[in-house]
């Protein structure tokens, strides 16, 4: 397993893809994710939010109230196995009830939840980003031998 720095531009670049090449396409298709591209949905989530928003709850809201389905990590995992139902609904326990939801409108929420956990992945990258760039810096600042001969 290769492991790389996740810089800014590779976060930026998970969030971007994750946002507009699968959630947006998802909200617009009501569908849900295939079994092939579950790996990608994981990778994706792994890369944008570096394991940020652990500790923030998934919190929907559908028809004028507001439910904290769990842990955001959790939830947005748990999506990733939704069956798709002729309905395009998903069957999702609201304060405990059982409630049909319709599967686009999941996705709306799960896009609105990732805003803060994505923000503070890019902070953590940007660091990430900066110390990379100061060690390559000192690494090319760092040149004990010229070139140059000086005649010794």
């Amino acid at each position: 397993m290769k492991v790389e720095r996740a810089t800014f531009e590779k976060v930026k670049d998970a969030q971007l893809e994750l946002i507009f090449d699968h959630i947006e396409r998802l909200i617009e298709q009501k569908e849900t994710i295939s079994a092939k591209s579950r790996r990608t949905y994981f990778n994706l989530l792994a890369t944008a939010l570096l394991g940020e928003g652990s500790s923030l709850k998934f919190i929907f809201e559908y028809k004028g109230n507001i439910y904290d389905l769990g842990p955001l990590p959790i939830f947005m995992r748990k999506m990733a196995y939704f069956k798709d139902t002729e309905d395009k609904t998903q069957e999702v326990k609201l304060k405990g009830k059982p409630t049909e939801v319709p599967i686009g409108v999941l996705w709306e929420s799960l896009r609105e939840n990732l805003y803060i956990p994505m923000d503070q992945a890019l902070k953590v990258a940007l660091k990430s980003s900066a110390e990379l760039l100061t060690h390559e810096r000192s690494g090319l600042e760092f040149n004990p031998d010229n070139g140059e001969d000086d005649g010794t």
